[in-house]
């Protein structure tokens, strides 16, 4: 009898940890970025974390570039080399090839970037950011 009282306990508390665990990590967890630098260290690091981010802890990474952080699309500027031997251009697409997110404020490409829409890396979109940064479950990461 005492033994029956002891595997149930045991297997109450089995059932308990693991359905926390399920729980815990649901999928839901979402991370945006607002990247308003082309500066190369500051994007370097913001897209380079975001990568990270989205193939080992699989979590939908949105980047969305502002101010600034829009001439890092522009395919006409000259492309220079980070640390890592990569332009930023490279480090985008290959953020975007692993299913991440790239949102391009349309207002910021015009008046400060002074871009077309011809002249921005393939994959990304016009988008003001907002639907993705206000969803629940959203993580939120400024450089």
């Amino acid at each position: 009898m005492m033994t029956i009282k002891k595997l149930t306990t045991v297997l109450a508390f089995l059932c308990l940890i693991a359905s926390t665990s399920l729980f815990a990590s649901d999928g839901d967890e979402k991370l945006f970025v607002n990247l308003t630098s082309d500066e190369m260290n500051r994007a370097t690091m913001a897209i380079a974390y975001s990568t990270m981010v989205l193939t080992q802890k699989d979590i939908p990474v949105t980047i969305f570039l502002s101010v600034e952080g829009v001439r890092i699309v522009d395919m006409t500027l000259p492309k220079h080399r980070n640390a890592y031997g990569k332009s930023l251009n490279e480090m985008m697409s290959e953020f975007m090839d692993a299913g991440g997110r790239v949102l391009l404020c349309g207002m910021c490409a015009r008046n400060v970037g002074g871009i077309d829409e011809d002249d921005v890396l393939k994959g990304v979109q016009y988008g003001d950011g907002m639907s993705a940064l206000f969803e629940d479950d959203t993580s939120v990461l400024t450089y």
